[in-house]
């Protein structure tokens, strides 16, 4: 009996993804806690005001809403202090992993180099744990 019968094990880390975000991204102190409920982001971001700079605290919840083929879509449950689309399009805008669009987060997991060498299956199932987002890819 294969060990695999309900699908191929992936784990994504709050490591793998706080790295992502940091990619192509200006200095920004960010930090990923992944809980069972929901994924929560958070560290300053530099905001230009006309001619003033000014590091803003943030901090970004969400949680998983749906499956498709290999793209989970994250809601924005809460977005602190100030809730502005270009500051969530600035964080989350990092095609191929991320792409951000109307209060919805994609995050395509074939970006992920770990996913790739399965040249097979959809996500079947997934779930949010301590510390890891795991899924399950159907064969």
């Amino acid at each position: 009996m294969s060990p695999f019968k309900n699908g191929i094990p992936i784990t994504v880390t709050e490591a793998m993804i706080e790295r992502i975000i940091k990619m192509k991204s200006s200095g920004q102190d960010i930090k990923v806690e992944i809980t069972p409920r929901h994924i929560v982001l958070s560290g300053t971001m530099e905001v230009k005001k006309m001619m003033f700079k000014k590091n803003v605290a943030f901090r970004i919840t969400l949680k998983p809403v749906h499956v498709e083929k290999r793209t989970i879509t994250f809601e924005l449950v809460e977005v602190e202090p100030i809730d502005r689309n270009f500051i969530n399009q600035r964080i989350f805008d990092r095609p191929p992993f991320f792409e951000y669009e109307k209060r919805a987060i994609k995050m395509n997991v074939n970006a992920w180099r770990l996913v790739r060498k399965i040249p097979i299956g959809t996500i079947k199932s997934y779930e949010l744990a301590e510390g890891a987002l795991k899924m399950k890819l159907s064969l």
